[in-house]
């Protein structure tokens, strides 16, 4: 079936390619602040609890960093007036990042006023649009609608108590996740075509989670004293760091994956969010992760509960299960044998997530499968993209 997307024109000529302004890389550096505290509140509580409030907090953050990185991708903008706007952005973001110091539980109520406002900012932002250009104007707004829904259902919740008020912000994310961007495009009449550059920032933003992680792994080394099995343990992070790179960068990144997407038509473009939501859990693995080993090194050196294994392992498997939901959303496919080395690091997390191993052999263990399959994703045939 022919695909009802029409071109909208776009603020720059395609032909010229697009890259990363500086003010987004600014934007960018103002999610890495938000991300430190979602990180430090694991560290802090690395129970199941803990997770589930880390994954619930991050799913919440990369939302907006998603939601503010698409519009600028859609419409690129780089005028006075919306510079000002990605700027109040950027002030509300790090209220929210402040809000997470201790957590949500004592300031529920002000981080769902920021979180409200913010998406009313992105309200606002699409239907400005929509009301100065025809031609995007039922696309535009579809966004806007699904961001107004989420905006109250947010404020709704400050009717209700906790932990109900926690269940409002997940419909309202869903909701909102659901209605701006793949039904907007599945149900307006015109949708832009623009010369997309999203796959650079969702690279961009693996290098800021990375680098928490990284952060994370001298931060065990550092707290206790340099002793021999943190630094090993420190060591052992650093390299799952790089093998996640290497293997991020060789397979999963696709500089034209966003282009070939608006090409395909509609049906691509919704199934691409499949490319885009999956990064979610390839990020929160990675800042998992870097806990996990900083767990690992107090665990080594201090004695614990022995709850580094779990969450190390625990991050893999859902880091695996990001990389397949990413690899559906272009129809990625791997070799062999690097579709075996990923099994390989899936049963490894099995087994320091279940086994009990002491925490170097548990950071070890999953390093060495990192640069096995590092290994064999720089030795196997390029991976094929339709």
């Amino acid at each position: 079936m022919e695909s009802r997307v029409r071109p909208v024109p776009a603020a720059r000529d395609p032909a010229a390619g697009r890259r990363s302004s500086w003010l987004e890389l600014f934007f960018d550096l103002v999610f890495v602040v938000a991300v430190f505290q979602l990180g430090e509140l694991l560290n802090d509580d690395p129970s199941a609890g803990g997770v589930l409030v880390f994954a619930g907090l991050l799913t919440t953050i990369w939302w907006l960093w998603f939601s503010f990185s698409y519009f600028a991708d859609l419409f690129d903008d780089d005028r006075p007036p919306s510079r000002f706007v990605q700027l109040v952005a950027m002030l509300g973001v790090l209220a929210l990042a402040a809000s997470l110091d201790r957590g949500v539980a004592d300031e529920s109520g002000r981080f769902a006023v920021l979180y409200g406002l913010l998406l009313l900012l992105l309200t606002g932002m699409y239907g400005l649009v929509g009301w100065r250009r025809a031609a995007a104007r039922e696309f535009c707004w579809w966004n806007a609608a699904g961001f107004v829904l989420g905006a109250a259902l947010w404020f709704g919740s400050l009717l209700v108590p906790t932990p109900a008020r926690y269940a409002l912000w997940a419909v309202g994310l869903a909701v909102n996740a659901a209605v701006a961007g793949p039904l907007a495009y599945a149900r307006a009449g015109q949708a832009p075509v623009q010369q997309s550059h999203m796959p650079e920032r969702f690279g961009l933003f693996t290098i800021v989670v990375l680098g928490e992680a990284v952060l994370a792994v001298a931060n065990g080394i550092g707290e206790t004293g340099w002793r021999p099995a943190a630094v090993v343990i420190g060591i052992g992070g650093f390299v799952i760091a790089c093998g996640i790179w290497w293997v991020y960068f060789a397979s999963t990144f696709d500089p034209e994956a966003g282009n070939r997407a608006v090409r395909g038509g509609r049906a691509v473009v919704v199934r691409s969010y499949l490319y885009a939501y999956g990064h979610l859990l390839v990020y929160g693995s990675i800042v998992a992760a870097g806990v996990a080993v900083e767990v690992a090194a107090r665990e080594a050196v201090h004695g614990g509960h022995g709850v580094a294994g779990p969450l190390l392992g625990g991050s893999q498997l859902t880091l695996m299960v990001g990389c397949v939901v990413v690899y559906r959303g272009f129809d990625v496919r791997v070799s062999r044998r690097v579709a075996l080395a990923q099994l390989g690091l899936v049963i490894a997390a099995l087994v320091i997530g279940l086994g009990g191993l002491p925490p170097v052999a548990v950071v070890l263990l999953v390093a060495l499968a990192w640069v096995v399959l590092a290994v064999i994703e720089w030795t196997a045939p390029p991976v094929w993209r339709r």
